[in-house]
């Protein structure tokens, strides 16, 4: 069983560096998560950054996991969307990363751009963007989940 966590910030922060490899998450940050019936993380949705009219979001899964569902994608982009009222959402990826640029690119993002040596490391990084209007388009957008949560 699949069951969607909007608490454990600091451990489902802390679990996402560590399948992302990154440390680039800052500000005051916000979750969604999918775990198990263990309760274990099978996804991570982080939200950092948040300006107003931006926030962005990175997503990290449990390799070999069948961590997508609806409810997931659902409550990742209805948190930015219609409950924080941003016009767009920044996905930032490791250029290297081609299955998470091929995944996003699927979920409806943009790609805008690409950040050279953006990584201590010296490697790059690359911007997408989805807009609310293109969301609101989107097939897998369906029934509101969040909402329930927030006016409960």
């Amino acid at each position: 069983m699949k069951i969607l966590r909007f608490e454990r910030n600091n451990e489902a922060v802390a679990w996402a560096k560590r399948v992302i490899g990154i440390e680039g998450m800052t500000g005051d940050v916000t979750t969604v998560s999918l775990v198990d019936d263990k309760d274990e993380f099978l996804a991570v949705t982080v939200f950092s950054a948040h300006t107003g009219t931006n926030i962005d979001m990175h997503i990290a899964a449990r390799p070999r996991s069948n961590w997508f569902s609806r409810r997931f994608f659902k409550a990742s982009f209805e948190l930015p969307f219609l409950v924080l009222q941003v016009p767009r959402v920044t996905g930032l990826i490791r250029a290297e990363n081609s299955d998470a640029q091929r995944f996003v690119s699927r979920l409806g993002f943009q790609y805008e751009g690409r950040m050279r040596k953006a990584f201590p490391d010296g490697g790059d990084l690359t911007l997408y963007s989805l807009l609310r209007e293109e969301y609101l388009k989107h097939p897998l957008n369906k029934n509101k989940i969040i909402q329930k949560v927030v006016d409960s």
